[in-house]
C-alpha cells in the first residue's frame, strides 16, 4: 500500500472533517454516501453520541421521575427503529455489491424490526 502524499491526506482531512454535520446527514439519507459509510457510520458511529447521551438522561429520570422512563426508553427506541429504517432505505438505494453488503442490509433490517418491536412492546 503506498503513502498518501500532501495533497491527498488534506483532500482525506476535508472530506473527514463534513462527518456527522447537517449536509452530511442529507447525504446519508439521500444515498450521496458510500455503501461501507451509510452502513458503518449511520449506524454506529451516530451511536457514539446517542448511547451515551440516553444513558445519562435515563439516569437522571431514574433519580428524578421514575415513571417517566418507560416512555422515554419507548420514544428512544421507537426513532432508532426509524432511524435504522432510515438507514435502511439508503442502504438499498446504494445497492448492495457483494455478500458482506447483503449481510449488511439483513442486519440493518433486524436492527430496525427490533427497534420498532421494543418501542411496541416496551
Amino acid at each position: 500500500m503506498s503513502e498518501l502524499n500532501e495533497k491527498q491526506l488534506a483532500a482525506l482531512a476535508r472530506e473527514r472533517a463534513k462527518i456527522f454535520t447537517p449536509g452530511w446527514f442529507a447525504d446519508l439519507v439521500s444515498a450521496r454516501l458510500g455503501f461501507g459509510d451509510t452502513f458503518w457510520l449511520g449506524l454506529f458511529g451516530v451511536m457514539l453520541f446517542v448511547v451515551p447521551a440516553v444513558v445519562l438522561i435515563g439516569g437522571l429520570l431514574y433519580a428524578q421521575a421514575p415513571g417517566a422512563l418507560r416512555p422515554f426508553f419507548r420514544l428512544v427506541a421507537g426513532l432508532y427503529g426509524l432511524w435504522t429504517l432510515g438507514v435502511l432505505q439508503a442502504l438499498l438505494r446504494i445497492g448492495p455489491r457483494g455478500g458482506y453488503p447483503i449481510a449488511g442490509l439483513l442486519l440493518t433490517a433486524g436492527l430496525a424490526l427490533s427497534g420498532l418491536g421494543t418501542a411496541v412492546m416496551l
